[in-house]
């Protein structure tokens, strides 16, 4: 995110991780515990424009089926859910095999089949700084050739609206890369989404925010860095994220190319992009009311808002 790392941290442990009788508070960080929130939206097929603010300070700052005794709402994914119509278990764009000039693919997951694979691992726990939120593996789910992270209330949770997160760190984490991510996100306020490369060290900072927006209209999507030093670099395109599209990164020493339906639409250049090994998470969040940028459900959040992905692609530098 482009605002205070308070917001953002996330506390979150694998499912085999111990929990500490202390639990310390880290972002989607990869680790024991790890956390953070990189949000993203899409732009309309037809075009998008481009608003440039590197100094913006209006933000401060594992496959799981639902469990049995809290009924999903909307049903599991399947058509009509997380699919437009006439694009079941698919975004009507196929996942690219194979590699591309400059870049040799080394991770692709198009979730054709009915659970994670071993590649992921979904955290749970409640967000740093966001007593609003809640991250449940039961609400990751795998079906129809589609990863979907899906927000529900639950009573068990004082009926906040759980989401869920996944990551491939202990696949895919390394210095540089070419990251795609094939992404909607439905309409529902107070629901935020995040795309975004973590310190494989869980040592914050350097964070990347591939995509991410602040759960209002899905009219924006926000690419960020978080330096090593210095302030956060923040960039926003218009366009509406509520219809597929593809999220991409060219991470290259000194340069990120933040990419849309593949075309380039901003670009970081400078020291203050990261060296050191980073890996990816995907997620959503719910947030608190009273929150100055993000927004919190009100009445016009439905009863389930899902981020649903249909494919990620890696590539390494050649």
């Amino acid at each position: 995110m482009g605002r205070a790392r308070s917001w953002w941290r996330r506390l979150v442990r694998r499912p085999d991780d111990p929990v500490p009788a202390q639990s310390r508070l880290a972002r989607p960080g990869f680790g024991p515990w790890w956390t953070g929130l990189a949000v993203l939206a899409t732009v309309a097929t037809v075009g998008f424009v481009v608003v440039i603010d590197p100094l913006s300070n209006h933000r401060s700052g594992r496959k799981s089926t639902p469990h049995p005794s809290h009924p999903v709402p909307g049903g599991t994914p399947g058509p009509g859910r997380g699919q437009l119509p006439g694009q079941v278990g698919s975004s009507g764009v196929p996942m690219p095999r194979g590699d591309l000039p400059g870049w040799r693919q080394i991770f692709a997951d198009d979730f054709s089949g009915t659970a994670l694979s071993s590649d992921w691992f979904a955290y749970e726990g409640q967000p740093d700084g966001d007593p609003g939120g809640w991250f449940d593996p039961s609400h990751v789910m795998v079906a129809d050739g589609l990863l979907t992270i899906g927000g529900w209330r639950e009573p068990a949770r004082g009926d906040l609206y759980v989401t869920g997160g996944v990551s491939n760190r202990h696949a895919v984490s390394r210095s540089y890369g070419r990251y795609d991510i094939r992404f909607r996100m439905d309409q529902g306020t107070g629901i935020a989404y995040a795309l975004l490369l973590w310190p494989a060290d869980n040592q914050y900072p350097p964070e990347i925010d591939i995509a991410e927006d602040n759960g209002r209209d899905r009219r924006r999507m926000y690419g960020v860095l978080h330096p090593p030093q210095g302030r956060p670099v923040e960039r926003s395109v218009a366009g509406d994220f509520t219809q597929w599209h593809t999220a991409g990164l060219e991470w290259t020493p000194g340069r990120l190319v933040f990419t849309l339906d593949g075309v380039p639409w901003t670009t970081i250049t400078g020291d203050g992009v990261p060296r050191e090994p980073m890996a990816l998470a995907l997620q959503s969040q719910a947030w608190y009311c009273g929150h100055t940028w993000e927004a919190c459900p009100d009445a016009t959040t439905p009863a389930r808002v899902d981020l649903t992905i249909d494919w990620v692609t890696i590539y390494a530098p050649t």
